[in-house]
C-alpha cells in the first residue's frame, strides 16, 4: 500500500491534478441523491423528526426523574 503512495507521489503528473476536483461546480452524486430523497419524502421526514424530538424529550425527562423524586 505504501509503495502505491510513493508511485503516485513520484510520478510526474499535471501540476494541479486536484484543482479540477475542487473547482468542479457539478453537484456531488450523494448530494443530488439526498435532495431527491428529501423532495420525495418530505412529510415522512417531518414525522420522523417529530418522533426523534419526542424520544429526546422522553430521555431528558427520564434522566431528571431521580432529581424530581
Amino acid at each position: 500500500m505504501f509503495a502505491n503512495v510513493l508511485k503516485k507521489f513520484f510520478t510526474i503528473r499535471s501540476q494541479f491534478e486536484n484543482k479540477w476536483a475542487t473547482n468542479n461546480r457539478e453537484p456531488a452524486p450523494m448530494l443530488t441523491d439526498l435532495k431527491a430523497t428529501i423532495a420525495r419524502s418530505g412529510h415522512t421526514m417531518l414525522q420522523d423528526l417529530a418522533g426523534a424530538a419526542t424520544l429526546i424529550l422522553l430521555l431528558a425527562i427520564g434522566l431528571h426523574l431521580p432529581v424530581i423524586t
